[in-house]
């Protein structure tokens, strides 16, 4: 099983098109398409400064490549430098304004900065392409980004529409269990709670939001079971050093 952050990435892969001239065949990805996947794998596995130098070669191949410039943008904000970010994003959507994955990524990006309704501006325009692969991803990231801005309520319409189209997906499963438990509905925490474990790792944050849903019912067993794996597994994570400062609940 997949374990998921919150933060959704989505890149495309499906690289078609973007540099005439470069290809034989339409139908086969350009050099500059090739470098941009193995930039992607790459950033993937972590190894950000041998991904930095691929996407940078795909750009030098193909400076009009719009996804080769909005993986780079991903990955500049990885590597914190979000200047840089912005100005990939943008010049990826200068190049294909229907990028879905770009136009995703961004929202995602702005989002982050505090920027919240260009953000949805954004999620709004992927979610109604009918060509976006991905529809659960952008509605996701909608409703994560809807509940950053404290609309707990429309980011629960976001979220419940991400799992009409997936019901499988983790990082909304997840979050609706978060909503559920902080709105006090602890049946419902449980449930979605309990279809995220059956699809995704248990982390921090899920034994977290386990642990706080079985005290609410009562259930201070499953608590414990809770707490005591959050110790094991994740001794050095922020929710298991905030345990040991409560033992007593148990």
């Amino acid at each position: 099983m997949k374990h998921y952050t919150p933060i959704l990435l989505a890149i495309a892969l499906s690289l078609l098109g973007c540099s005439p001239t470069a290809k034989k065949d339409p139908n086969e990805p350009s050099v500059s398409d090739i470098y941009v996947q193995k930039g992607v794998q790459y950033m993937e596995n972590g190894q950000l400064d041998v991904a930095l130098q691929d996407l940078q070669r795909a750009i030098e191949l193909d400076e009009h490549n719009s996804e080769a410039h909005n993986a780079i943008a991903v990955l500049y904000e990885r590597l914190n430098r979000p200047g840089e970010a912005e100005a990939h994003f943008k010049r990826a959507l200068s190049l294909d304004p229907n990028n879905s994955s770009a136009l995703n990524n961004y929202g995602r990006f702005q989002c982050a900065q505090g920027q919240y309704e260009k953000a949805m501006s954004q999620f709004r325009q992927v979610i109604g392409s009918p060509l976006y692969p991905l529809p659960w991803v952008a509605l996701t990231n909608a409703g994560l980004c809807a509940r950053s801005a404290g609309k707990n309520k429309e980011a629960e319409e976001y979220l419940r529409r991400a799992l009409e189209k997936n019901a499988t997906f983790p990082p909304p499963l997840l979050e609706m269990a978060k909503l559920s438990l902080q709105s006090g509905q602890y049946l419902s925490a449980r449930a979605f709670l309990q279809r995220y474990e059956a699809v995704a790792e248990k982390n921090p944050e899920s034994l977290w939001i386990g642990l706080q849903t079985e005290l609410a019912l009562g259930n201070r067993q499953a608590a414990a079971d809770y707490g005591e794996t959050l110790r094991s597994r994740f001794p050095d994570s922020r929710e298991a050093v905030q345990l040991r400062k409560q033992p007593s609940r148990f």
